[in-house]
């Protein structure tokens, strides 16, 4: 019962085994993409109080 795990524990490294991930680039479409959406949720939370305020207020 002991050795049903030791495959687990004593495994060598095998270099075939791995995967090799590609290596991620950096995207410059991001960082226009992040200031747009937040603009676009700011504009959102203001227009979302405007609109309760006129409503309720």
């Amino acid at each position: 019962m002991s050795k049903l795990f030791s495959n687990l524990f004593n495994k060598e490294k095998d270099p075939s085994a791995s995967k090799n991930f590609p290596v991620k680039k950096s995207n410059e479409k991001s960082t226009p993409m992040i200031i747009f959406g937040l603009m676009i949720s700011l504009l959102s939370i203001f227009l979302l109080l405007f609109t309760i305020n006129n409503k309720f207020g």
